[in-house]
């Protein structure tokens, strides 16, 4: 229990210490926000233009588009700092420490994805506000309450990944191309713009092979009260289950990368 005591102290510093550093840029959060309410301005209008069958007002169109936005930032929150985090502390010369202590390098980088994560789900909760308050978002209660722990499941989901991102990050020092790649070819694949059924034929089918689209459908059903195809509880056991696979997998992935970059003697190299 003390060991778990111990490791858990130093994953939260490190969380404050990202927090304090975050907060040190006075302006940042603000213009994120400010960054946050252009685009849903921007899909406001855009949704005035949408008149399709799938969508039978222009309000639909823009509930789906921001629950879309929502989950969009928290992919790159995850899946883009993190490994940006990573990368820098290598730039700075700071990943020694990590390297060097008790604590180790894997606990160390997976302790560095906390900030985002825990930024994410702030940032998600704060674009519903404004959707909701600016736009007349209508937001289904009592269920929405229900999507902070359906985030919380998806996130988990969507954590391996940025952990693999993060090896690669050890490994070769540049992955954040990588990273872009991925997060553009999820939003295509998990429908956070426009449904997969609009997808052709020939890929279709990645829609039905990773966590993001049940993710994705689950928290549209949650917060706007979109239809599913299969029932939540099956939606919920698809991320367990992702999320129960993955991230044991990816994390022994990042202590094999860890442990071949200290063999090469590249683990501090940038």
């Amino acid at each position: 229990m003390s060991l778990v005591l111990r490791y858990g102290s130093a994953a939260l510093g490190i969380l404050w210490r990202d927090a304090e550093v975050f907060l040190s840029y006075r302006f940042r959060f603000a213009s994120q926000i400010a960054s946050t309410l252009f685009t849903l301005l921007l899909l406001y209008y855009v949704s005035r233009l949408v008149r399709v069958d799938i969508f039978p007002s222009p309000d639909d169109y823009f509930a789906f588009a921001t629950v879309g936005l929502v989950i969009f930032g928290v992919l790159t929150s995850i899946l883009g700092a993190a490994p940006a985090a990573l990368r820098q502390e290598l730039v700075a010369g700071t990943f020694e420490r990590f390297v060097v202590s008790p604590f180790g390098a894997v606990a160390g980088v997976l302790s560095m994805l906390l900030f985002p994560f825990a930024y994410a789900l702030l940032n998600g909760v704060v674009s519903l506000l404004l959707a909701k308050l600016l736009f007349g978002l209508s937001l289904e209660w009592p269920s929405a309450a229900l999507a902070v722990p359906a985030a919380l499941l998806g996130m988990a989901a969507f954590v391996p990944f940025a952990v693999l991102i993060a090896s690669a990050v050890v490994l070769v020092k540049q992955a954040m191309t990588a990273s872009s790649f991925l997060v553009a070819g999820i939003a295509v694949v998990a429908g956070l713009y426009f449904p997969v059924a609009l997808l052709p034929g020939w890929i279709e089918w990645a829609s039905d092979v990773q966590p993001f689209t049940p993710a994705v459908d689950l928290l549209r059903h949650l917060l706007v009260g979109s239809p599913l195809e299969a029932s939540a509880w099956a939606e919920v056991a698809k991320l367990a289950l992702f999320a129960a696979a993955l991230i044991p997998t990816s994390v022994w992935l990042l202590h094999r990368a860890v442990r071949l970059s200290r063999r090469r003697a590249t683990i501090l190299e940038y």
